[in-house]
């Protein structure tokens, strides 16, 4: 009887590291629902200082089509102007129309967080910022393996608060590039 448990357990195990986004962030009328995202190495100083991009989506990212990227298999850029992975993402309509976000992680002595970028592509075709500067990311957990966290935001007082936005996202995702 325990071998069978047990076999059922260990089919499930990886079912409950999948990868997950869910939340929203929304400002002025304006909601972008994610439910997925990636999270990747995407430079490399000359320091070693490793930063990390982490990309949320509000639909379902294709996958084997950024695998099939051949320089993202090279070795890591100085910089993440000369990384084409981001270029990749966002050129994913099907993924990121209704919404997507960036968030940049520079290790190291920075060791900084920052949301680059929260867009979506209007109805009449044209790319929309949404961000009102007080969105906050904090991580849970954070490895070369595994980032798990919140985007959250503060409440600011007037007159700064004219472009707050409001957030709740979770996510937990692995790190790395598609194979």
């Amino acid at each position: 009887m325990r071998i069978p448990v047990l076999l059922a357990l260990s089919l499930l195990m990886p079912i409950a590291h999948a990868d997950t986004v869910r939340g929203f962030c929304e400002r002025d009328g304006k909601r972008l629902d994610f439910t997925d995202g990636i999270a990747f190495a995407d430079a490399r100083d000359e320091n070693g200082t490793l930063t990390t991009m982490i990309y949320l989506t509000a639909n379902k990212l294709d996958r084997a089509a950024l695998a099939k990227c051949a320089d993202c298999a090279k070795p890591l850029p100085e910089n993440t102007a000369l990384s084409p992975r981001g270029d990749l993402i966002e050129a994913q309509r099907s993924a990121t129309a209704k919404g997507w976000m960036e968030i940049q992680h520079v290790g190291g002595e920075l060791d900084m967080t920052t949301i680059v970028n929260l867009m979506y592509l209007a109805d009449n075709g044209t790319l929309t910022g949404l961000d009102g500067g007080n969105g906050r990311v904090s991580f849970d957990s954070r490895s070369e393996k595994r980032l798990a966290g919140k985007v959250t935001t503060e409440a600011r007082e007037a007159p700064m608060n004219e472009t707050d936005m409001r957030c709740d996202i979770a996510f937990d995702l692995a790190v790395g590039w598609p194979k």
